[in-house]
């Protein structure tokens, strides 16, 4: 079996020795956006099945069920280990809506619908991992998966060879929502000829022991089956790595800086940063970020506010391994993994921001703007991309194409921060001094020329090539938030314009509009209505 260029960097295998750069880019560029849904536009390739280690009637075709819950193990107290796996066929080929063998992808989302009915809603995290076997009809937690470690078996677990690191992932889920994550490196590897044995969503070891209830191919609704919708290029793309140590690459720069105890200035305390603790990234192998809570004593935190600083030098030029700075980056990724503690996961959100501060490794915490720790407010970041979902040694996709081409047009490089978006639930990463430096944060830079990049589509809040429910949710998770959405026409506050502008581009894809497009909800009438349309009500079952 061949390896790809993307599979290749995610097993820390590729030797880098320069740019792969395909023919010489011609006049013209296109993008191409297609999705796969059972029921719709006569799409009927998708196959999901629930596994289970109490196996019998919970392990169960999607077809056969409405919706199936998703559960983590524990140990004590005991919670089982329910994973769904769920694969879109037929999505490589030359036929129409088929993705061209050999494609660049450049934005792939898995979207899922969590079920209206019961107590479905889950506060996470679950990942997303691109399965390396087959799974059909027959297949069961125990009777395909065994591992070499203290249990018996751990489902289609990464560690234990069955499926790729987790490089997809969902937070916090509320009942009736509607979610998407990135799965543009699995995408890629399946256009690059890998087996598409399809991916596995599963909660990671240790889980959360709060279910999650998803609707299947077997929902009455088809907009509300998982989905999955893919943007792509057959125009020649350059695609350029940097990693710390890794093919002669020494310039990434990376900080933590920790908020220390003492987070706000008060009497007690007029000096908040008297505790700030500053490590050079370098230094450090595994760690985590954390966010900031205040205990009942005034000034003082609970949680420190700790998060990371990165910078990577000498992007752009025309020496061996650099992106073009004559070509505009079609699309750039800041790729970090998580740890592998028992506590590692994360239920909550995380920004990547562009830094607008200068900074070093002697930075400390108090230094940014009027208020201690990174602030947009302040004028210290822009928020650039959230993501959540992860769980023990996943990887985290951050889009930072919008901060690559503004370097690569000559504004200022502070670099990246990436810091907790109200989380006190730490996140462990590895850092620069990993040990393995496959596992350290890496920049991805795909270059193309200027009608590849994928446009704007006011509406489009989590850039997935089209305006639809997915985006309401997102914009009504935000309301009052001081967030910029991607693709908002008016940043800063998340208001009700943000909703107008969502209701008038309601149907739009990057493509143009979609053929038919259902009634547009109004504010808090569309969950309410998704949740009548359920025909099945069941009640949650327990561990």
């Amino acid at each position: 079996m061949r390896c790809s260029f993307w599979q290749s960097v995610r097993r820390g295998a590729l030797a880098w020795a320069g740019a792969a750069l395909l023919p010489a880019y011609g006049a013209l560029g296109v993008t191409e956006t297609v999705s796969f849904q059972n029921g719709v536009n006569g799409y009927t390739g998708t196959f999901d099945r629930a596994i289970s280690d109490r196996g019998g009637e919970f392990e169960r075709d999607g077809s056969t069920v409405p919706h199936y819950f998703l559960d983590g193990f524990q140990a004590d107290p005991l919670s089982a280990d329910e994973q769904g796996m769920i694969r879109f066929d037929n999505l490589v080929g030359n036929g129409a809506g088929q993705i061209p063998s050999g494609a660049t992808i450049l934005d792939a989302q898995l979207t899922i619908t969590t079920s209206p009915a019961g107590n479905a809603q889950s506060n996470g995290p679950w990942g997303v991992a691109a399965l390396n076997q087959a799974f059909d009809s027959t297949t069961t937690y125990f009777g395909n998966f065994d591992c070499q470690c203290e249990l018996i078996s751990r489902g289609a677990w990464w560690q234990d060879g069955y499926s790729m690191r987790p490089s997809g992932g969902f937070g916090p889920q509320d009942q009736a929502s509607v979610d998407s994550t990135d799965v543009t490196s699995m995408v890629q590897a399946w256009a690059d000829g890998i087996p598409n044995h399809g991916m596995v969503i599963q909660s990671g070891y240790p889980g959360t022991a709060d279910g999650w209830a998803i609707n299947t191919t077997g929902y009455p609704i088809p907009d509300s089956r998982p989905k999955l919708t893919v943007t792509y290029t057959t125009d020649p793309i350059e695609m350029n790595v940097f990693q710390r140590d890794l093919n002669g690459y020494t310039g990434a720069v990376m900080a933590r800086l920790d908020s220390g105890d003492i987070g706000l200035a008060s009497t007690t305390n007029p000096d908040p940063s008297i505790d700030d603790v500053t490590e050079d990234g370098s230094t450090l192998d595994a760690a985590y970020l954390d966010g900031p809570q205040f205990a009942d004593t005034i000034g003082t935190l609970s949680s420190h506010d700790q998060l990371a600083l990165i910078r990577f030098n000498d992007v752009f030029g025309a020496g061996a391994g650099q992106a073009p700075s004559d070509v505009p980056v079609a699309k750039a990724w800041l790729v970090l993994n998580s740890g592998e503690d028992a506590n590692a996961r994360s239920t909550g959100i995380w920004n990547a921001g562009r830094m607008l501060r200068d900074w070093d490794i002697t930075s400390i915490h108090s230094d940014f703007g009027d208020h201690p720790g990174l602030q947009v407010s302040d004028g210290d970041v822009e928020i650039l991309d959230t993501q959540a979902g992860m769980i023990t040694g996943s990887e985290v996709w951050f889009d930072v194409t919008s901060y690559l081409e503004g370097v690569r047009n000559g504004e200022d490089d502070f670099g990246l921060a990436v810091n907790s978006a109200g989380t006190a639930d730490g996140w462990q990463i590895y850092w620069n001094g990993a040990s393995d430096p496959a596992l350290r944060p890496r920049l991805m830079v795909a270059s193309g020329n200027p009608a590849v990049v994928v446009p704007e589509l006011p509406g489009d809040y989590n850039e997935n090539g089209v305006v639809d429910a997915a985006d309401y949710v997102l914009w009504r998770k935000n309301l009052g938030q001081s967030v910029t959405l991607p693709n908002d026409t008016s940043p800063g506050e998340v208001t009700q314009d943000d909703y107008n502008v969502w209701r008038t581009n309601f149907g739009e894809t990057s493509n143009g509009p979609l053929g038919s497009i259902a009634a547009v909800p109004e504010p808090g009438s569309w969950l309410l209505g998704l949740a009548a349309a359920v025909f099945v009500a069941f009640r949650r079952r327990t561990t």
